[in-house]
Formats: structure tokens, C-alpha cells, sequence
């Protein structure tokens, strides 16, 4: 572990957005993050994939895909 705030990860995934992308993560408490969850919108979707640490140790770090979420937005209740 070097001494910045933060380290290098790559996620891997089933989908392009974790297709080996690199990604900068910061440290909680001066360990690497066990579970990373990140968010995205996409049409009217709110999509959370969830990603866990692997056991190496060199970075980059790995992170596995682990689940995807989507809660779709819904049209909007606007009256007339």
C-alpha cells in the first residue's frame, strides 16, 4: 500500500461499463474498499452494479462484478 489517499483499481464485469476499466479509488480508514457500488442513469433508469475486492494485492486492484440493480424512474406525475 503506498502512502497517497488513494489507489488504482480495474473492475471486471459482464457488461462495457467494467470491461477492465481502470478507475482511481480513495482509502476508507487507510484500507482498500472490500465492496464498491457504483451508479448510473440511463434512459430514465438508475442502474447500481455492485463490485467486491479480490484477495491480490498489487495494484491495480481487482474488483469482481457481483449484481445490478435497475429502478426504473417511471413518467413523470404532472396534472393536467
Amino acid at each position: 500500500m503506498s502512502h497517497s489517499a488513494t489507489y488504482r483499481a480495474v473492475l471486471f464485469g459482464p457488461n462495457p461499463i467494467a470491461a477492465g476499466t481502470e478507475v482511481e479509488l480513495e482509502y476508507i480508514d487507510g484500507e482498500y474498499q472490500d465492496v464498491l457500488v457504483l451508479e448510473a442513469v440511463e434512459d430514465t433508469e438508475t442502474i447500481t452494479r455492485t463490485y467486491k475486492r479480490g484477495r491480490e494485492t498489487d495494484e491495480p486492484i481487482p474488483y469482481r462484478f457481483v449484481e445490478e440493480d435497475a429502478v426504473d424512474a417511471g413518467e413523470a406525475d404532472i396534472p393536467n
